[in-house]
């Protein structure tokens, strides 16, 4: 989605330029724990994703949530131009592609790691690891869950695929019968 990126891009370039004042890390655990808190809190839910309530209400429930949580002046900027918009549902998006600016930036890959189960962390580290040093960069994966590869994973980065999953082997199987 390319608001996605636009409104990720915005938010890196203010964080980053030379004269802000305000803390990269700091602000995006700041929205990040917001985010979470809109996702996981049902009171949260009724309150910004209802279309009954107007733009001002919304507003002043951030400013309360704001103040409850300490979210600095920047991220809760960003927060009250999100809500202007009618764009908070993609607050977790815009994190997610926050981190993959930043890594590019550095001269890294973003990538997505899809597994049948969920893994833990030292797993993950050790897959990105190796992926790192066959592409010759920085690789940081995104995991997800995809309980229809039955087993094993598939690693996507910089437009190349590792596949081991038992789905697409069944599936080359079958296709060598046809």
């Amino acid at each position: 989605m390319k608001a996605v990126r636009l409104y990720a891009q915005v938010l890196v370039d203010v964080l980053s330029a030379p004269d802000s004042k305000f803390s990269m890390e700091m602000s995006l655990n700041e929205l990040d724990g917001f985010s979470k808190l809109v996702i996981e809190s049902p009171m949260m839910v009724k309150v910004f994703d209802n279309p009954v309530l107007g733009e001002d209400e919304k507003q002043k429930a951030l400013k309360a949530f704001s103040q409850k949580m300490n979210i600095s002046a920047l991220p809760e900027k960003f927060l009250t131009m999100l809500i202007k918009r009618n764009r908070l549902a993609i607050l977790p998006q815009i994190l997610s592609e926050v981190e993959s600016i930043q890594v590019q930036k550095h001269g890294g890959l973003t990538g997505e790691l899809i597994s049948a189960i969920p893994l833990d962390g030292m797993t993950v580290t050790s897959i990105s690891q190796a992926i790192s040093k066959k592409m010759n960069k920085n690789v940081r994966l995104k995991e997800k869950v995809d309980p229809s590869l039955i087993a094993g994973l598939r690693v996507t980065v910089g437009g190349q695929t590792f596949d081991s999953s038992v789905r697409t082997k069944l599936n080359k199987v079958k296709d060598s019968f046809q």
